[in-house]
């Protein structure tokens, strides 16, 4: 019996193409397009990622497509109506970014509170023998506005807690088990804040929601942490921000356009950028394969 094919929508880490190679036919997304009709119309399974979504002309060549696993937790670039239309469920990887996201959100608050890129260079300059670093900010006893509370923004707040920091959390409506006061208005949690965190997901409805009114409420002593999305930033706004001291800075591991982020950034001394690799460890590419792999196997009867 030959084994079925599984279409891949867009690059995969090779540790998960090889994973589900060991029951089926990985078809790269360079390759679907030369694959006779017939082989085609009998993919019933993909694999893509929140990065790359699923384009309608890829999903034009699968006709009998029934269901998309995709990496990661993101679903600001799928077209959920048209997804619905042709008959094809998703399902993702969420969970599994989590940990490693809340992580890297937990160092960027130290690592922009402390300026510890800036610091390393400080002694691999050799400055430090003619010039004190200077003093940077504590952040025991300080307030972190977490905006979002699902699984990365509870496991945030949870973690700085440990480190002697205040929580206050900003989401549509009140968490009723959620240890931590809530702040309904987004500009008032901003003005609360030493650090304010973004744990929220991509999509129309947070499109730009960290504007110019937000960053100001923040205010010049103020950090600015996002480990969402970059579309839930006014950019602009952040920028000039950034460069007029409205905010005191900001640790960013998302943007906007990825991976060619607007290279004012790069200017500013202000800003830690990181790319967008908060879940990127070994432990999460062994776990992604791994979940992946039975994802797909599932769909496709495979036990």
């Amino acid at each position: 019996m030959s084994r079925p094919d599984v279409a891949f929508l867009g690059f995969m880490m090779e540790t998960v193409v090889t994973q589900v190679a060991e029951f089926s036919t990985p078809v790269l997304v360079d390759d679907i397009s030369a694959l006779p009709p017939e082989r085609r119309a009998a993919i019933t399974c993909a694999v893509t990622s929140a990065f790359n979504g699923a384009r309608p002309e890829l999903l034009d060549l699968l006709p009998n497509l029934t269901h998309i696993v995709s990496a990661g937790a993101g679903h600001d670039r799928f077209d959920f109506d048209d997804l619905r239309a042709r008959g094809i469920t998703l399902t993702d990887t969420g969970h599994l970014v989590s940990s490693d996201t809340a992580e890297m959100a937990v160092m960027l608050v130290l690592a922009i509170a402390r300026d510890l890129v800036r610091a390393d260079d400080h002694v691999r300059s050799g400055r430090w023998s003619n010039a004190h670093f200077g003093h940077r900010t504590r952040v025991a006893g300080k307030t972190a506005g977490i905006v979002g509370l699902g699984r990365i923004g509870r496991l945030i707040a949870e973690r700085l807690t440990g480190l002697g920091v205040k929580i206050v959390y900003h989401t549509r409506t009140p968490k009723p088990d959620a240890p931590w006061p809530h702040e309904s208005n987004l500009e008032e949690l901003a003005a609360r804040s030493d650090f304010l965190v973004a744990a929220v997901p991509g999509g129309a409805a947070t499109r730009g929601m960290f504007d110019m009114a937000v960053l100001r409420a923040l205010g010049p002593r103020g950090y600015f942490v996002n480990v969402s999305r970059g579309s839930v930033v006014d950019e602009e706004a952040l920028i000039a921000a950034l460069t007029e001291g409205t905010i005191a800075g900001a640790a960013l591991d998302v943007f906007e356009n990825e991976p060619r982020p607007d290279p004012r950034f790069t200017q500013l001394p202000n800003v830690l950028l990181t790319p967008h690799v908060a879940s990127i460890t070994e432990d999460y590419a062994a776990e992604l394969a791994a979940d992946i792999s039975r994802q797909v196997a599932a769909n496709l009867g495979i036990v």
